[in-house]
């Protein structure tokens, strides 16, 4: 008997699923099954597992900190589970004896929907631990792009890229801004990526022959070395002289099931170097892409850098400069990843300039648009809501410890903005876990409290204590407390690099700290230092306002946001904001600025009218109304500054053709100061953007992939204000 499972909401890349007896997913895209009929998961470890020799090679020491697993074919889960099953039981470490991280790499075309998900691994009881962590994770609805999942205690890495197979692993290789190749030694960061073992899987090749193409392959060469293996279920005469073409020794073996042959082999060097060239995923306007006059985009690898193959990143010390939110949670991915980390911090305390305030948002402005900044957004939201919920110590996660994950409700107050939620909530239909759309009766409901506009709601969101988070990134977690060590009241006025050694100097030039790795995460303070003075940050003022006591307003139990936000009570006081005031450096409580919050509330729900009058004229700390003041640090394109700094004296030489002719085809990479990296710029979504960012920046000191694809990672650059400020002195003088 045939069964279908739930309708597909419109404009989605996932996969048509028709089970068969209610045990056996068949594709409807490719008219074929998903595993083997007699045993999946047993494929899965005759074939993948056994032939790429993983236990053994698991079971010694390992040269690097991650061992890197590429695959195409996502489909159920099934092989990728049946590795990490097998690396729990292993437990692999590294040559020094620390826990090696496993890193995931896999691509699909046409993702399962996640009730399909669950509904294939819900056969394979013996996975259930860890399915239900990939389901859990798992995108809420599977769209084009790059999704970074982190599982375990953040020592398995899941990176999922949502397309077509040639273009997603195209991803992966360091490429000009048109899409062509770079040179070899050309990287993301200062390490390049290497697959370890490859897992050729998806459908067959009479099926499927488009993913099994040379084009592949020669991507699948470039991202590997002669300690890389490969093992597929299929032996067909096409695959195995492509993959000889590639570089790659093959050997036959008994395939599984009825399968009579499959190849298995390891690379031995590239013979075809035939170029590729990444192709944009379709309905993907980009408004903030450096062009031309005619929209032409620049050719040119302004974004990369060169290699450096002979030193080890694991081996290196790490200083953050800034106790912050973006601080904070880069030395948090750092320690994880092995890396002894310094965060210095200028104040008493952490988290006592811009993300001070005492509740914060875990919040993007999100919208269903197909537009860089959107899916930024929309990814930095997915990750922070599984980044907070996850657990940190003793099965408590940042939400148990800091805060609440109470839900964030966005109301729509005007017909376009309904229609937008709408458009959003109706894309995400089959995953109401992630966002739904709620009508005034049922947002009012959500709240608690009578709202004026209906709204989205996100239920995995909610507020965080921004001091108290900072502090249990930093030290909450037993394991990672003794890999990172916290200076306060410590003011760092200059750095300079000695010897491959960076100082961090006091305003009397003496040495605070040194380190082999430097980040600067010190918000708009970034401008003080030579390296990072040409950041286009600047300080925007933002009041948020304190009502003690608002007994009207202690039944709210989730945030509001619209103009304004609110959020549930801490001992009885309410957090009302923020407001957003240009060119203002007032430190002062304003009682204008507590009023418009006021307003903004009202606007947002039905307010008692005394509470109103009760806090409009209530005047405490010596006649200015109750709150806080901070300056939150922003770009003039919104999206955060996340990457390697550049040396802008060279940069600008090396780029200055681009002066005359905006897309000049410049072969030299970017310039950039060695061991010196950036996360700044966060804006007011500081607590939304910055596991992510930091993901990003962790990736890149690693040589690991990215968790997002290349475009964004241009658009996150530090270096595109130098880029885009080169192009456009070419068009004001025309």
């Amino acid at each position: 008997m045939n069964e279908n499972t739930e309708p597909k909401p419109k404009h989605t890349v996932i996969a048509d699923i028709q089970w068969e007896n209610g045990q056996q997913p068949l594709s409807l895209q490719f008219k074929d099954y998903y595993f083997s009929l007699k045993n999946g998961l047993e494929e899965s470890q005759y074939v993948y597992i056994q032939h790429n020799q993983l236990e053994q090679r698991w079971q010694q020491r390992l040269d690097n900190p991650v061992f890197t697993i590429a695959e195409t074919g996502f489909g159920t889960g099934l092989n990728f589970l049946a590795a990490w099953k097998l690396w729990q039981h292993c437990k692999p470490t590294t040559a020094t004896g620390e826990q090696a991280r496993l890193h995931f790499i896999s691509t699909e075309k046409f993702p399962l929907s996640p009730l399909d998900l669950k509904k294939a691994l819900d056969l394979w009881p013996e996975l259930k631990p860890l399915s239900t962590q990939l389901i859990e994770h798992y995108p809420p609805q599977p769209t084009v792009g790059t999704h970074r999942l982190s599982l375990g205690n953040g020592d398995v890495i899941l990176t999922l890229i949502v397309g077509d197979a040639t273009n997603s692993f195209c991803q992966l290789h360091p490429c000009a801004t048109k899409g062509a190749p770079a040179p070899n030694n050309y990287q993301f960061g200062s390490h390049p990526l290497t697959i370890d073992a490859w897992f050729l899987d998806g459908f067959s090749p009479a099926k499927n022959p488009d993913m099994w193409n040379q084009k592949l392959f020669t991507s699948i060469a470039k991202l590997s070395n002669k300690m890389s293996t490969f093992a597929t279920f299929t032996a067909a005469s096409a695959v195995r002289k492509q993959l000889t073409l590639a570089g790659f020794v093959c050997t036959k073996d008994q395939g599984f099931g009825g399968k009579r042959e499959m190849l298995y082999g390891c690379f031995q060097e590239q013979v075809n170097s035939e170029p590729f060239q990444i192709t944009a995923p379709p309905q993907q306007s980009e408004p903030h892409k450096l062009v031309h006059e005619r929209g032409q985009p620049a050719q040119h690898y302004w974004h990369l850098q060169e290699s450096n193959r002979k030193t080890s990143p694991q081996k290196q010390r790490v200083l953050v400069i800034g106790g912050g939110l973006a601080g904070c949670h880069a030395a948090h991915a750092l320690a994880i990843r092995n890396f002894s980390v310094h965060v210095m911090e200028e104040k008493p305390q952490l988290a006592s300039a811009a993300s001070g305030n005492r509740q914060g948002v875990v919040y993007t402005k999100l919208s269903p648009h197909g537009d860089a900044l959107s899916r930024f957004n929309l990814s930095a939201q997915i990750y922070a809501n599984h980044f907070y919920a996850k657990n940190l110590s003793d099965q408590l996660s940042l939400f148990d410890l800091c805060g609440d994950q109470c839900g964030v409700l966005h109301l729509a107050n005007t017909a376009k903005q309904q229609f937008a939620y709408q458009q959003l909530a109706d894309h995400y239909q089959s995953s109401p876990q992630f966002c739904k759309w709620l009508n005034i009766e049922q947002a009012s409901a959500v709240a608690s409290v009578q709202l004026n506009f209906p709204g989205l709601f996100i239920p995995g969101s909610g507020w965080l204590n921004p001091a108290s988070t900072c502090s249990h990134l930093l030290s909450g977690n037993p394991e990672l407390r003794q890999k990172i060590q916290l200076t306060l009241n410590s003011p760092v006025s200059s750095l300079i690099q000695e010897n491959k050694q960076w100082l961090a100097l006091d305003a009397k030039g003496n040495i605070q700290a040194e380190a082999e790795i430097v980040i600067v995460a010190n918000a708009s303070d970034a401008k003080l230092f030579s390296q990072t003075a040409t950041l286009p940050l600047k300080g925007i003022r933002g009041q948020v306002s304190h009502l003690h006591n608002a007994a009207p307003l202690q039944a709210l139990r989730t945030v509001v946001c619209g103009e304004g936000y609110i959020a549930p009570a801490i001992d009885k006081t309410h957090c009302v904001g923020a407001s957003f005031n240009l060119n203002d450096l007032n430190e002062s409580l304003s009682p204008q600025d507590h009023d418009d919050n006021l307003l903004k509330l009202g606007a947002m729900m039905s307010v008692n009218e005394e509470l109103l009058r009760r806090e409009h004229n209530r005047h405490e700390n010596n006649g200015l109304p109750s709150g806080r003041v901070g300056f939150r640090s922003t770009t003039r394109d919104y999206f955060p500054i996340v990457g390697p700094v550049f040396n802008s004296p060279e940069m600008t030489k090396r780029f200055a053709k681009l002066k005359a002719k905006a897309n000049a085809t410049i072969e030299a990479p970017g310039s950039y100061h060695s061991g010196l990296y950036t996360l700044v710029g966060l804006g007011s979504r500081g607590l939304s953007y910055a596991p992510l960012a930091a993901e990003l920046l962790a990736s890149l000191i690693c040589g690991e992939a990215l968790p997002v694809n290349q475009t964004c990672y241009q658009h996150l650059h530090p270096a595109r204000f130098l880029i885009r400020d080169l192009i456009r002195n070419k068009a004001s003088t025309l």
